[in-house]
């Protein structure tokens, strides 16, 4: 079984509560990651196609915590949440997301 497999089961079986804590967090972490893609202390953009990239697995992850709250969210769509954040083909970004997937979910196992 893969990895993305292994951690959508993994969240799909958390309780709702659980559910919107991590997306919520996992918003958050996502939002250091974009820090990779511009110049520190600066307002230059160093890799547009990566910040691109990280606002569209943050649009997917508040859109499922939103039905998540809502109570209207697809087992699938849940399930699909680890693939959406853990396979990137920058590999630069793949270990981004994998850090803000894996300290995410150590901060909710706490």
């Amino acid at each position: 079984m893969l990895l993305e497999e292994q951690e959508g089961r993994w969240f799909v079986d958390l309780s709702t509560e659980q559910k919107a804590f991590f997306l919520a967090k996992l918003g958050h972490q996502l939002t250091v990651v974009a820090r990779n893609s511009y110049q520190a202390q600066t307002e230059n953009l160093e890799k547009p196609t990566q910040l691109r990239q990280v606002n569209e697995i943050q649009h997917r992850v508040l859109a499922c915590l939103s039905q998540i709250l809502a109570g209207d969210c697809e087992t699938s769509f849940q399930e699909s949440m680890a693939s959406f954040v853990l396979q990137q083909s920058d590999g630069e970004l793949g270990e981004l997301t994998h850090w803000a997937w894996l300290e995410t979910k150590q901060r909710i196992s706490q």
